[in-house]
């Protein structure tokens, strides 16, 4: 249990210290270079969801984000009481989604909004924070364990793992000779 606390412990500590470094260095607008052509740092805040949706209904919003949340932290509960194969996988990717999505919830409670200054050069749709960056990590990383079929968030019943292991055995056909007997 104690390698998801740490984890999202550290996303949240690594959102903050970057809203922190925005927040005292630069003023809402501000923007500059960081890697030519590829990244810039674009000081804005966002008072809504992802691309500033739901802005009007904030409460809304804040109630399905504790919601999921909440999910989140009983799932990573769940898995670490049970034995399953792959679950560390599968904690470490909701950790790193819950880290994530505590950093903004912070933000939404302390601010009213929340931080953005991540810009991608090339593509220009899309201000975005550390936070955000661990929420994707996070989620692929959780499309990985469950769509490759190796982890999974539930036992197995006996009698699912004897319907696999027979499913898995070809038959072995009998062949019975013309005069009866078999082969």
């Amino acid at each position: 249990m104690i390698i998801p606390v740490l984890i999202i412990a550290a996303v949240v500590v690594l959102d903050q210290i970057s809203k922190y470094i925005v927040l005292t260095n630069m003023q809402v607008g501000d923007s500059f270079n960081l890697i030519k052509y590829i990244l810039n740092i674009t000081y804005t805040t966002n008072p809504g969801a992802s691309f500033g949706m739901l802005k009007d209904h904030r409460w809304v919003f804040m109630v399905l984000s504790v919601i999921a949340l909440i999910l989140m932290a009983a799932a990573i509960v769940y898995l670490g009481q049970k034995k399953l194969k792959g679950n560390t996988f599968i904690r470490i990717a909701l950790a790193v989604m819950l880290g994530g999505g505590l950093a903004n919830m912070i933000d939404r409670i302390i601010r009213k909004e929340v931080v953005d200054f991540l810009e991608f050069a090339f593509v220009r749709f899309a201000i975005f924070n550390v936070a955000d960056s661990f929420i994707c990590i996070g989620s692929v990383l959780f499309c990985i364990c469950i769509f490759t079929g190796k982890y999974s968030l539930f036992e197995k019943s006996d009698k699912t793992e004897e319907l696999q292991e027979t499913e898995e055995k070809p038959e072995e056909s009998e062949e019975i000779n013309s005069d009866g007997t078999e082969n």
